[in-house]
């Protein structure tokens, strides 16, 4: 009986050790099945890793392309159009689309810091060519928000270091870019120290501060989480993902930095980080802060002192945002500006037009100015081939001068550009036949069509295409005569010049000069003499001495005809235009300042009420008054934008002298 209970507890014991046996291989058998869940989980999460990295690679290269190409197409319309309200419009297509290049931007660079595929570029740049770009980059959005940029920029820190520059212009722009982006007023101010450290090395100390919205103490914390805004309340009318943040904190981190924030909310942030550079050359960067201030000085008192319808540049610069202000500062010349944003792209664009000046950023990739000048010159059958180069360059320290001469350049301008200095330039180098000065009373570059003497039906008569004259010359009838008057003795001198390239037989002299005679025709609208003299330029371009002699005196003929009937036409409409002027001024009534004013705030109120009759009826009653050259210009700007229905311009105008 013993023995029996004996086995049946050694049977219960054994059914017992089976049933956990079973339960463990149960529960390995789950475990398995779990981690091979597990594991085809994470290969899933990674292919879906590698799948958005690579989508968000291709959609950020493929919107690039038509980013691309309608801020492209936009820039001709800001080069070509006149209508300021136009200009006005492309100007903020071109703002936006730069704010969503940068974002897509930012997505990509994204995408390769998670994929593990961002590279650092080292390689030589300039402090000073890194500030100038980096100042333009918020030069528009600074001026629309009326906000002040200052700079805190060591004056004794090495102008050219060695360091992956591409990457460093892209987090202090990330930097400045939201600076400027969260500040209503106030100022934005760039810091830039540095602290020598071992074996030609240097720790950059670099800090952006503003006076902005500030960021909440419990929001520091996760300010540079990926795709996240915070206080959106405070930033809801601005643009953004909220990933530049955390691409540019990646990137100080793989630079060897750490970017670190100091912010109290609603009064301003410190965004600050030090990275490790080489030193290049020593030589000190100098007071970048008293040359920006000047060149923001000259921009606001600028006046253009010329005028080149006729001229042809180009501007060299691998910075679009260098093109840019190039372009904006040399608007109101109505010089024909056409930019290249490489070497290579220049050499190709001379190939294709003739040009009278260059100007030239030296420090470009691939192809840097010197050897794009180089280029130039050596290039076989480049019509351009020997005219002025200037070089724009952002290395002001002492030598730079000598050095840019002795490259082969005609001179050299320091960035950040002056626009005083910039126009003397042109004036200097420019053909002098082009360039006429502002300061000639016979110019008016704000002239208005009715107050021109120019009588289109006579000039037709005369055989002068007066319709492509005005064109050529930007649409300003009062420089179209003084281009007639420069005309007329243009043809006087012409003739003498090329009845000496016959005397002696010069064929080749001949034909520089009919052809510049041909340009001349072309520019006031002379079409038949210009045809006339493109064929004399055929012929002796091939040699054809005889045929040149036998046809000349057809040219000279027409050439004599046209400079007397332009003689009789210029002294004729001179004499009407002055008398009608003074009869026009005797007839009107005089006004007193306190009037003046007070009729410019009543249409200041009628053109914020959009008051329509009312600001039609006001401009009519107030050009019958006698009125100052500087005030009829006003009243005659004020009317076009009020003819444009661009309102809130005209309040503008009139706003300037209330």
């Amino acid at each position: 009986m013993e023995e029996g209970k004996k086995q049946e507890r050694r049977s219960g014991f054994t059914s017992k050790l089976e049933k956990q046996a079973v339960s463990l291989l149960l529960a390995k058998d789950e475990l398995e099945k779990k981690n091979i869940e597990l594991e085809n989980a994470m290969i899933d999460a990674r292919k879906a890793s590698r799948a958005r990295d690579v989508f968000l690679a291709n959609m950020s290269h493929e919107i690039r392309t038509p980013i691309n190409t309608m801020l492209g197409l936009n820039e001709l319309i800001l080069r070509e159009s006149q209508d300021e309200t136009i200009r006005g419009y492309a100007l903020d297509i071109k703002q936006a689309g730069t704010v969503l290049l940068s974002l897509v931007s930012d997505i990509l660079d994204f995408s390769k810091l998670q994929s593990g595929k961002m590279e650092l570029a080292e390689g030589t740049y300039d402090i000073s060519s890194l500030l100038n770009d980096l100042i333009n980059s918020v030069s528009i959005p600074l001026r629309k928000k009326k906000l002040r940029l200052a700079l805190d920029i060591a004056s004794d820190v090495p102008y050219k270091l060695s360091g992956d520059e591409v990457h460093l212009r892209q987090i202090i722009g990330n930097l400045l870019s939201n600076a400027v982006k969260y500040t209503q007023t106030g100022t934005v101010t760039l810091h830039l120290a540095w602290e020598k450290q071992e074996n030609d090395g240097l720790l950059l100390k670099i800090a952006v501060e503003d006076t902005g919205v500030g960021v909440k103490e419990k929001d520091i914390a996760r300010i540079f989480e990926t795709f996240n805004r915070l206080d959106m309340e405070a930033s809801r009318n601005e643009e953004g993902t909220g990933l530049g943040l955390a691409v540019t904190n990646q990137l100080v981190s793989m630079m060897g930095g750490k970017l670190e924030v100091k912010s109290e909310f609603g009064k301003g942030s410190i965004f600050s980080f030090a990275i490790p550079q080489k030193i290049i050359n020593s030589s000190p960067l100098g007071d970048f802060q008293e040359q920006y201030d000047k060149s923001v000085r000259n921009s606001i008192s600028y006046r253009e002192k010329f005028i080149a319808p006729l001229a042809k540049i180009l501007v060299v610069d691998d910075n679009a945002m260098n093109l840019a202000v190039a372009q904006d500062l040399l608007r109101k010349t109505k010089l024909q500006i056409d930019v290249a944003s490489s070497g290579g792209e220049c050499l190709e664009m001379l190939k294709r037009k003739e040009y009278h000046l260059i100007c030239m950023d030296h420090m470009m990739p691939v192809m840097d100015g010197v050897q794009t000048l180089q280029a130039i010159r050596a290039m076989e059958d480049n019509p351009s081939r020997n005219i002025p180069v200037i070089a724009l360059t952002a290395n002001a320290v002492v030598g730079a001068k000598e050095f840019y001469l002795n490259a082969g350049f005609e001179d050299y301008l320091s960035k950040p550009i002056e626009p005083d200095k910039l126009e003397d330039i042109m004036i200097q180098y420019l053909p002098k036949e082009l360039v006429y000065l502002t300061d000639d009373e016979e110019i008016s570059v704000e002239s208005d069509d009715d107050e021109s003497g120019l009588n289109e039906e006579k000039l037709t008569d005369m055989g002068i295409n007066a319709a492509n004259g005005l064109k050529y010359m930007g649409g300003s009838r009062s420089l179209y005569e003084k281009v007639l008057r420069d005309f007329r003795e243009i043809l006087h001198e012409k003739e003498e010049q090329l009845k000496s390239m016959l005397s002696k037989e010069d064929v080749s002299g001949y034909a520089i000069i009919v052809h510049a005679l041909k340009g001349n025709a072309r520019n006031v609208g002379a079409d038949e003499l210009a045809e006339e003299a493109f064929e004399l330029e055929k012929k002796s371009k091939a040699g054809k001495l005889e045929e040149v002699e036998v046809q000349s005196p057809i040219l000279f003929s027409m050439m004599r005809t046209l400079g007397e009937n332009l003689d009789r036409y210029l002294e004729t409409e001179a004499a009407d235009v002055s008398v009608e002027k003074e009869e026009e001024q005797t007839e009107k009534q005089q006004i007193t300042e306190e009037i003046w004013k007070e009729k410019l705030q009543l249409l200041h109120r009628q053109l914020d009420d959009f008051d329509t009759d009312g600001v039609t009826e006001s401009i009519q009653e107030l050009k019958k008054y006698q009125l100052t050259e500087e005030n009829r210009k006003l009243l005659r700007l004020c009317e076009k934008a009020v003819n444009d229905f661009a309102y809130d311009v005209a309040m503008e105008i009139v706003s300037s002298v209330l």
